[in-house]
């Protein structure tokens, strides 16, 4: 297998050569279908959370139908960890000049991102978008993919149980003193769909993720185990403990009125989607881990019988904002009682990135346009060695 990583700077043989008598863990290489079907999946479940079937009775099937919200958009978050630890150095991270190269890189998508997110600003829908919230999660992790798998693990640890309740304090102080910000700092940080100071948690666990093989068959193993088990400690006593100090009306309210005088118990135990306390971002975090498990193990299945779903996952950014334009056009489809519009979006984007993907391209067109920009954007790191040379 090449070890030569897809993206890597163009004199990376030469940079990283060492003496034969010394030994280097070798670098995996080559792309991980399992990723791409894990990708393809949150895409399909943030399309579902979308355009599901809306109704306000409480039965078996709307608690299956919840499954996705919050969730997906988890999963992708810890992706974007896994994308990160990728283009750095994936478990034999970068140094030096080949670690400015890749972070110009990273910053350069996060650029491109919040461009694809502004434009998308243009066609209204209900749709909350992800992706300058995903910029904003890029920059920030820049100063940390040197770290070690380790490191990043507890870091990740620290988000989750501090994050959290910085949201809930600086709401509230916010809250008391008037001061209702709507910065794009605030939003991207503190108050919006996907603030940081959660959604930092997922990002971080996927570049330790990333720094690990995922190659190996005990990783793939390991994620079965960790991951189910995160999820039901952790939605398990955020059941338990809402139902013996919250009713059910003061879950959703605590969530979505945090700043609001008193501050109840339930803005910190309940786990429901987008409430972003420390339960549910553990519980969606276990989720996320038994997903990119389940689809290492079903790999091999990612070149025939489940290509439409990798295709979709290696081309994510163009599936993402072909949805969210398409909807535009299509408003009535939101809040309906029938599942035929998400049939409709999510066939139509299985299918336009299947046959995308049996042409001979590497990548979906927006994954192209992004590409190339990242390379001209990291292109002063090449220029500067080699003038100083």
């Amino acid at each position: 297998m090449n070890t030569q990583p897809l993206d890597a700077p163009p004199s990376e043989h030469t940079a990283i050569a060492a003496p034969s008598a010394v030994s280097f863990p070798q670098r995996y290489a080559g792309r991980i279908r399992g990723l791409d079907l894990a990708r393809g999946l949150a895409i399909l479940g943030m399309i579902w959370a979308h355009v599901k079937p809306f109704t306000v009775d409480e039965t078996a099937w709307q608690v299956l139908a919840e499954i996705p919200s919050g969730r997906s958009s988890a999963l992708f978050a810890l992706l974007a960890g896994v994308s990160i630890a990728i283009l750095t150095g994936r478990n034999v991270p970068y140094s030096g000049e080949h670690l400015r190269y890749a972070q110009l890189r990273i910053a350069g998508r996060a650029v491109m991102l919040l461009v694809f997110a502004s434009l998308l600003g243009i066609f209204s829908t209900p749709i909350a978008i992800i992706l300058d919230f995903y910029a904003v999660w890029f920059l920030l992790s820049l100063p940390l993919v040197h770290w070690s798998a380790k490191k990043l693990a507890i870091s990740s640890v620290v988000v989750a149980l501090v994050g959290p309740q910085l949201i809930v304090l600086i709401s509230w102080l916010l809250g008391r003193n008037e001061m209702w910000g709507d910065g794009f700092l605030h939003t991207t940080l503190v108050s919006g769909m996907y603030p940081g100071l959660a959604y930092m948690a997922y990002v971080l666990a996927g570049i330790a993720l990333g720094r690990l093989d995922l190659t190996q068959t005990m990783l793939r193993t390991q994620l079965l185990i960790i991951g189910p088990a995160l999820a039901v400690l952790s939605y398990g006593f955020s059941w338990v403990a809402t139902k013996s100090f919250a009713s059910e009306a003061e879950q959703w309210n605590s969530s979505f009125d945090i700043g609001l005088d008193p501050i109840r118990p339930a803005t910190f135990i309940t786990a429901i989607p987008h409430s972003d306390t420390t339960f549910e971002v553990v519980g969606n975090l276990g989720v996320g881990l038994a997903i990119v498990g389940a689809c290492l193990w079903l790999a091999p299945l990612a070149r025939h019988v489940l290509l439409p779903i990798a295709a979709v996952g290696s081309m994510s950014l163009t599936a993402y904002v072909g949805h969210a334009v398409f909807l535009h056009f299509k408003q009535d489809w939101f809040f309906g009682d029938s599942a035929a519009p998400f049939l409709w979006v999510a066939g139509g984007v299985l299918v336009f990135c299947t046959v995308w993907a049996l042409l001979p391209w590497r990548r979906g067109p927006l994954e192209w346009v992004t590409w190339r920009f990242s390379q001209w954007f990291a292109r002063p790191a090449l220029i500067a060695p080699a003038a100083a040379r």
